[in-house]
């Protein structure tokens, strides 16, 4: 409840879409960049937070693993969680995007600058310390605020910004966040060999990716830890066998990230669950992640669609997983 999405029309409670409910709750339609009135915009976040106290649940968050039973504290006027989607325009062509069906069209969409109204939160103190800033998009550092926008929230002490990228350009602005240990960068390679690579972002560029992966984990102080990794999404028919797998473990380890993400593609998951039909095959390749991770000392870090399964099981097989240590 203490969360704020920015989308390219709208701004919403969160982004999560993986869960029965499918959606999320949005809070401010039309905007475009626009300042905001604090004061209405959190009587609506209050309203919210009122019907979840009295246990009414909004239908589109049905389902969602972050509906758990705790206390509320007594401040509400404040955002632990930033999450920055409000553009789609990118370098790169993932064939799972929701955009691939006409690049053309949203790389041309418009979309607005969110510095001002991130000055705006900072100097009225709406973030609380200890909260989480994330960036997905689209492809972040093709933003032209990008690097300004980095360096003043590293600027401002905050210790947790995630940024998800292409990895084909170079940010200057995100090494110096992993060297002062306030930045973690995930990478998207989704592949283990230039040939799957190219199959699923329509073009060459896994050298490129993993030099800049590596440039990177390079950034890392020696005590800091978890703050670069690659991103794993299982694309049935593509890159969902052991070999990928493997191949992309050891392109980590090559790397020298220390962590690594994984994911199910969320349109096929989607349809397995309503199906109740889950592979074999996927769970059990997660289930060697596990274990190789953990063998290769890699941190690993179950995103979405994958950490639905993990936790929800029953819902493909009637049968719980048992747990797993190494699923964070």
């Amino acid at each position: 409840m203490h969360g704020l999405n920015f989308e390219p029309e709208h701004i919403e409670m969160c982004c999560l879409r993986c869960h029965e409910g499918a959606g999320n709750v949005i809070i401010k339609t039309g905007y475009h960049g626009e300042q905001i009135n604090w004061d209405d915009f959190f009587n609506l976040k209050k309203k919210f937070i009122e019907d979840n106290k009295r246990g009414v649940i909004d239908p589109r968050c049905k389902g969602c693993f972050n509906l758990v039973h705790k206390d509320w504290d007594d401040e509400e006027r404040y955002f632990s969680f930033i999450h920055f989607n409000h553009w789609t325009h990118c370098n790169s062509k993932c064939m799972y995007c929701y955009t691939d069906f006409n690049k053309e069209f949203y790389n041309k969409m418009p979309h607005y600058n969110v510095l001002p109204i991130i000055k705006d939160i900072f100097q009225k103190g709406l973030f609380r310390h200890g909260g989480e800033i994330t960036f997905a998009g689209g492809e972040p550092t093709i933003l032209e605020e990008f690097e300004e926008l980095i360096d003043f929230m590293v600027g401002e002490g905050v210790s947790n910004i995630t940024i998800h990228t292409s990895g084909i350009k170079f940010s200057p602005a995100l090494a110096r966040g992993i060297a002062a240990g306030q930045i973690n960068v995930v990478v998207s390679a989704d592949s283990g060999c230039t040939e799957t690579y190219k199959k699923v972002k329509r073009f060459d560029h896994f050298n490129k990716v993993w030099k800049t992966t590596a440039k990177y984990a390079a950034a890392q102080k020696e005590n800091s830890k978890n703050l670069v990794s690659t991103k794993f999404i299982f694309i049935p028919g593509f890159n969902d066998s052991m070999e990928e797998v493997e191949s992309w473990l050891q392109q980590n380890v090559k790397a020298k990230t220390n962590s690594v993400v994984i994911d199910i593609e969320h349109e096929w998951f989607k349809l397995q669950r309503e199906k109740h039909a889950m592979p074999d095959h996927i769970k059990e390749q997660i289930k060697y992640i596990q274990h190789r991770a953990s063998e290769l000392g890699l941190y690993l870090i179950v995103y979405n669609s994958a950490r639905y399964l993990l936790e929800n099981e029953q819902d493909f097989t009637g049968n719980e997983m048992m747990p797993n240590p190494y699923v964070h």
